[in-house]
């Protein structure tokens, strides 16, 4: 396996990276040229029927009068609803870009939150002061998942809980593309190791994210739910759900909502959703 990156040169390469909001891609591609409530609402609605199942596992209901904090911001739309949910609210990211979209969402619809740009991995709370943390999408890319989701069980209280989605070692895309290092990793786990797997190739990464002009994402970690659990030692329960699937070899044949109402999913999905409770 690699070595992990060093935090302060992965934070510098992230911060850069990810100014330029994740999703959008699919804002231009829905039209979307402005920040006005209307194009932001077009985008949500996008965005929430395209991942159906996210509030499966961020629990809206369950955020109420909790203090939540917030990692990874993106075009700001889970943000959003979760400070409409009656959260007390925290939201953090690396980059500037998603800093500021979060900041006018809530000017712009009168909403109450505190937005810092700063980076898990040096994040500058006390120990104990959340009741929930919410990290979609966003450990696999610190650099150091291991030591971001320590810093998410430092922050929560006692029966606190880290709702978080990373993408899976051993999806279907993972053994298309890259099936030797799959294995690979496979064999290591066996082995006993613990912990990621780093792309070798950019393509590998590419395809799960990248910007404008086609570059991939500085850094992606790939993980196992066994690696996981292992990384979330520090929490009394774990528990995990994969999710997520395209239109892609080898499932050509059906269209990615026939594929999402499928077992596929479960069996070799692209993301693993996860909740772990301190």
């Amino acid at each position: 396996m690699q070595p992990s990156v060093k935090p302060e040169s992965a934070d510098v390469d992230n911060a850069e990276f990810w100014n330029e909001l994740c999703g959008s891609h699919a804002a231009n591609a829905l039209g979307i040229s402005d920040t006005s409530r209307e194009s932001l609402r077009k985008y949500d609605e996008w965005l929430f029927d395209y991942y159906p199942y996210l509030f499966e596992h961020v629990i809206l209901a369950d955020l109420k009068d909790r203090d939540v904090l917030d990692v990874g911001l993106g075009y700001g739309s889970l943000s959003q609803r979760i400070v409409e949910s009656g959260a007390r609210y925290t939201g953090i990211d690396v980059a500037a870009g998603p800093v500021a979209m979060l900041r006018h969402r809530l000017k712009q619809t009168g909403l109450m939150g505190h937005v810092f740009r700063t980076s898990i991995l040096a994040a500058p709370f006390p120990d104990e002061s959340f009741d929930r943390i919410n990290a979609i999408g966003s450990l696999q890319h610190t650099g150091d998942m291991a030591k971001a989701i320590a810093q998410c069980c430092r922050l929560l209280r006692p029966g606190g809980s880290l709702t978080f989605m990373g993408y899976y070692a051993y999806s279907y895309r993972r053994w298309m593309q890259a099936p030797r290092q799959t294995l690979n990793y496979l064999l290591s786990e066996l082995g006993g190791y613990r912990g990621v797997v780093k792309p070798h190739q950019a393509v590998e990464k590419a395809d799960f994210d990248q910007n404008a002009v086609g570059e991939a994402a500085p850094h992606t970690d790939f993980i196992s739910t066994k690696s996981l659990r292992a990384l979330c030692s520090g929490f009394s329960v774990f528990t995990w759900k994969l999710r997520n699937i395209n239109q892609e070899p080898p499932f050509s044949k059906r269209t990615r909502d026939q594929l999402l109402r499928t077992r596929w999913p479960g069996i070799c999905g692209l993301d693993i959703y996860a909740t772990a409770i301190k």
